[in-house]
C-alpha cells in the first residue's frame, strides 16, 4: 500500500465530489478550482475566532466584545410580525446551565431549517441584560449530531475569497471531507499523503509533516498550528522554485549548445582604451563575469543590476562589441522609443571607433527594408529598437545576443518571444536599473545569474535632496529653488502620483500643478505629461524636453525609467509620501545627469507635515533624504512597504504562489536554500521537481524554451 500524493488528488475532479454539481463546478472552474489538489490550495484568507466555548450560565458582559460559542437544544421557535412588516424569529435555547434567547431580523427562515429538540451550536456576540438573560442577535446557528460535524461554529473557522454561486460554507465541508479521506485507509492506500520532505529534515528543521500542514491551514485547534502550518507550506513553495530553477540551469548547459565566439582579450583592452574614462572596478568585475559566460560553452542568462548612472550601458557596449567582432548579431530592446533613442546616442558613443554596424527600428521607422535585410540575412551588427523587434515577421538569423532593458516593463512572452525569434539560442543579459535585494533577485530571476554595479562613477556629483511640508512658507522656499534653476538656463521636472483631483484624497493632482506653475512661471514654457497620452505624445513631449525646448515639465510617474536630460537640474515630487522608497529614488534619478549640481525636492501634500503622514511614509521619506544609495533603500523599502509588485510571480505575470510573501518570508527563502542543499537523496529531488512541474506550470510554459 503507498500513501496519496500530489499528482493522485490533482486527477480528482471536484464534479466527482458530494455537493458539486454542473453548475457550481463551472463557477469553481472559472476561479481555477477543478481538482481536490486546487480546493486543499485553496488557503483561507483569515479567520473568525468562535474557538471560545462557553456554557450559558457563565456567559457575562465581558463576552460581548468578541464572539463566543454555546451549545445547547432548541425549547422554543416563535415567529413573530412587527407593524412595520418587520420579521423577527426566535429561538429559546438551553443547555444544562440555564436558558438564552437567539434572535433573527429579516426574512431568513429559520424556523423551517430548525425545529424543537434540535442540538444546534451558536455563536455571536451576546448581549447581557441587567436581570442576567442572555441574547443573541443574527448569530450564526448549526445543528449536529456529533461535534466533528461543526463547519461554522465553535473553533478558528476559516474565511475563503468568495466564489459567486458557491458558499464558503460548502468550501469548508468539502476541504474538511477531503482531508478526512486522506486520513483513511481505501483500495491500495493507506492512512496519509506522501511528504516530499524525508523525516530526517522534518526533524533537523522542526517542520510539521504536509498533511498536518495542510489540515490546520485551513482548520488549526489553536492559531500557533496555523502559522506553524503556513511557515512549511511556504517553504515549500520556495523549494519547489529552487528545484525549477536548478532544472533550468541544468538543462540550458546540458541541452543548448553556445556560441563560439572569436574576440581576443586585446580586442577588449583595445576597446577599453578607447573610452573617455576608466571602468569602475565594480563595472571591471561585472565585465568579467559577462564576458566568461559568453565563452562558456551554454548561453548566458544573466541579470545585470546596477543603481541609476553606474554605467551599466558602457559595460552592455564591451559585451555587444565583443558579439558583433565575432560575427554576430545584437538586439536591445527598451520599453519606450525614447528610452531607446537614448540607448542608440549613448552606444553610438562608445561604439564609433569599433566599426559596429548600428540600426534602429521602432513603430515609428517608416523606412525599414533596409535593417529587415539584414536581419534576415544575418548581417553583424546591433539593433536597437522597442516591441518592434519581436513582431512575427522579424526573424533574426544569426542571433548571438538578447539585451533587454528594464525587464520588469516587459512581460516574460515578450522576453521570450524575442529569443525565440532567432536561428539558434542567443546569450541574454537583463538590465535593470531598479536595484533589488540579492535575496529577492534570487527569487525574481531565479533562472538568471546575478550581477550587480555597486560602485558610482568618480566623479559624479550627488544629488541635494531636501524635505520640505506641505505649508505655505514651505511653498516659498520650493519656488526660489525653481526660479534659481531657470535662470541658471536649466530645465525642471515636477512629479505627481494623480492625474486628477481626487474628493477622497487631498493630493495635488498633476492637471491642478500644471496650472499652477503656468501662472507663477508664466514667462517660461510648462508643459504637461501623463498616462492618459498615447505614446507618440509623451515622445513628442519628451523629444522636445531633450531638445531643451520645455523649460518646466509636470508629468506623472511615466518618466520614471530611463529618462536622460542633462540640463534638467532639479526634481519637484509633489505628495512624496504617497511614493514607494524605490520609485522615489529612480525618480530622483532622472536629474544629476550633467555638469551641473542636481537637486530634488520631496514635497509633503498641501497642508500636511512630517508629524501627520503615516509612519510608512514618513520612514520612506527620513531614509530617502539621507541615503543614496540605491541598494541600501531596497534593504529599507523591503522591510517598510506591503507587498506590493516584489515577488517574481507579480513583476513577470506568474501566479503559480499562493502563500509566500518577500516582505515577511525572507528567512524563509534562504532556509529554502539550506534545505534544499540538504536533500542528498536524487528520488527525493525528482519527487520535488515533479510536483513544481505541476504546481508551477507557469514557469515552464515561459522559461523553459528561453
Amino acid at each position: 500500500m503507498e500513501e496519496r500524493n500530489i499528482e493522485y488528488l490533482s486527477e480528482i475532479q471536484l464534479d466527482s465530489l458530494k455537493g458539486f454539481g454542473d453548475k457550481r463546478y463551472s463557477q469553481l472552474k472559472r476561479n481555477n478550482l477543478k481538482s481536490v489538489l486546487d480546493l486543499l490550495r485553496f488557503f483561507p484568507r483569515g479567520f473568525w475566532d468562535r474557538s471560545s466555548i462557553k456554557s450559558i450560565s457563565d456567559v457575562n458582559q465581558h463576552d460581548s466584545e468578541s464572539e463566543i460559542t454555546v451549545f445547547g437544544k432548541i425549547d422554543k421557535v416563535s415567529v413573530f410580525t412587527t407593524k412595520t412588516r418587520l420579521r423577527i424569529t426566535t429561538l429559546n435555547i438551553k443547555d444544562e446551565s440555564g436558558g438564552l434567547k437567539a434572535k433573527w431580523f429579516g426574512p431568513q427562515y429559520i424556523e423551517t431549517r430548525f425545529k424543537e429538540g434540535d442540538s444546534v451550536a451558536l455563536s455571536g456576540r451576546p448581549e447581557v441584560k441587567k436581570t442576567g438573560s442572555v441574547e443573541f442577535k443574527n448569530p450564526t446557528i448549526e445543528k449536529f449530531e456529533e461535534i466533528s460535524e461543526l463547519n461554522e461554529t465553535g473553533a478558528l473557522i476559516p474565511k475563503y475569497p468568495k466564489i459567486e454561486g458557491v458558499s464558503t460554507s460548502i468550501i469548508r465541508k468539502s476541504i474538511k471531507n477531503s482531508l478526512s479521506v486522506l486520513e483513511t485507509e481505501k483500495d491500495s492506500f493507506r492512512p496519509g499523503f506522501q511528504d516530499i520532505l524525508p523525516q530526517t529534515i522534518l526533524n533537523k528543521y522542526n517542520l510539521v509533516n504536509r498533511l498536518l500542514s495542510f489540515k490546520n491551514i485551513h482548520f488549526p485547534a489553536q492559531i500557533d498550528d496555523y502559522y506553524k502550518a503556513k511557515e512549511r507550506l511556504v517553504l515549500d513553495e520556495f523549494i519547489y522554485l529552487r528545484s525549477i530553477f536548478s532544472y533550468l540551469k541544468s538543462k540550458q548547459k546540458e541541452l543548448d549548445s553556445g556560441l563560439s565566439y572569436s574576440f581576443s582579450d586585446e580586442d577588449i583592452s583595445h576597446m577599453k582604451e578607447l573610452l573617455p574614462f576608466e571602468l569602475t572596478n565594480s563595472q571591471k568585475k561585472v565585465l568579467k563575469e559577462i564576458l566568461e559566460d559568453l565563452k562558456n560553452s551554454f548561453p548566458m542568462k544573466r541579470l545585470l543590476q546596477g543603481d541609476v548612472g553606474s554605467g551599466k550601458t558602457v559595460v552592455a557596449a564591451i559585451a555587444i562589441y565583443a558579439v558583433v567582432k565575432s560575427g554576430y548579431q545584437v538586439t536591445l530592446m527598451a520599453p519606450t522609443e525614447v528610452l531607446a533613442e537614448q540607448h542608440l546616442k549613448t552606444l553610438e558613443n562608445f561604439l564609433y571607433q569599433l566599426d559596429v554596424d548600428i540600426n534602429f527600428l521602432t513603430s515609428s521607422i517608416k523606412n525599414r527594408d533596409h535593417i529587415l535585410e539584414k536581419i534576415k540575412n544575418g548581417t553583424p551588427g546591433l539593433f536597437i529598437g522597442t516591441h518592434a523587434l519581436i513582431q512575427d515577421k522579424i526573424k533574426f538569423k544569426n542571433l548571438g545576443l538578447v539585451i533587454i532593458d528594464e525587464q520588469q516593463r516587459f512581460g516574460v512572452e515578450q522576453r521570450k518571444k524575442l529569443a525565440l525569434n532567432s536561428a539558434f539560442n542567443p546569450d541574454q543579459l537583463v538590465m535593470t536599473a531598479t536595484p533589488i535585494p540579492r535575496t529577492t533577485a534570487l527569487s525574481i530571476y531565479g533562472d538568471l545569474d546575478i550581477s550587480s554595479i555597486n560602485e558610482m562613477p568618480p566623479g559624479r556629483k550627488q544629488i541635494i535632496s531636501h524635505l520640505f511640508n506641505g505649508l505655505k512658507e514651505d511653498d516659498k522656499k520650493i519656488s526660489n529653488i525653481v526660479m534659481n534653476h531657470l535662470n541658471d538656463k536649466s530645465q525642471v521636472f515636477v512629479v505627481c502620483p494623480f492625474i486628477e483631483e481626487s474628493e477622497n484624497l487631498d493630493i495635488k493632482a498633476a492637471e491642478n500643478v500644471f496650472e499652477d506653475y503656468k501662472n507663477m512661471y508664466s514667462e517660461f514654457n510648462v508643459e504637461i505629461m501623463h498616462g492618459r497620452m498615447t505614446s507618440d505624445e509623451k515622445d513628442i513631449i519628451m523629444k522636445k524636453m531633450s531638445a531643451g525646448e520645455i523649460d518646466i515639465l509636470v508629468s506623472t510617474v511615466v518618466i520614471e525609467v530611463g529618462i536622460d536630460i542633462p540640463n534638467a537640474t532639479l526634481i519637484v515630487i509633489e505628495s512624496s509620501e504617497r511614493f514607494g522608497l524605490n520609485q522615489l529614488h529612480q525618480l530622483r534619478g532622472r536629474v544629476g545627469r550633467g555638469t551641473k549640481q542636481s537637486e530634488c525636492i520631496f514635497h509633503i501634500t498641501n497642508k500636511k507635515t512630517l508629524e501627520s503622514i503615516s509612519d510608512d511614509g514618513k520612514k520612506r521619506l527620513e531614509s530617502i533624504v539621507k541615503i543614496d544609495d540605491g541598494f541600501k533603500l531596497s534593504e529599507i523599502d523591503l522591510e517598510i512597504r506591503g507587498e506590493g509588485k516584489v515577488t517574481g510571480t507579480h513583476q513577470s505575470g506568474k501566479s503559480d504562489l499562493k502563500l509566500a510573501n518577500l516582505r515577511y518570508d525572507i528567512e524563509l527563502l534562504l532556509k529554502s536554500k539550506e534545505i534544499f542543499e540538504d536533500l542528498k537523496n536524487n528520488k527525493d529531488k525528482d519527487q520535488i521537481f515533479t510536483e513544481a512541474k505541476l504546481l508551477f506550470p507557469n514557469y515552464f510554459k515561459v522559461d523553459s524554451s528561453t
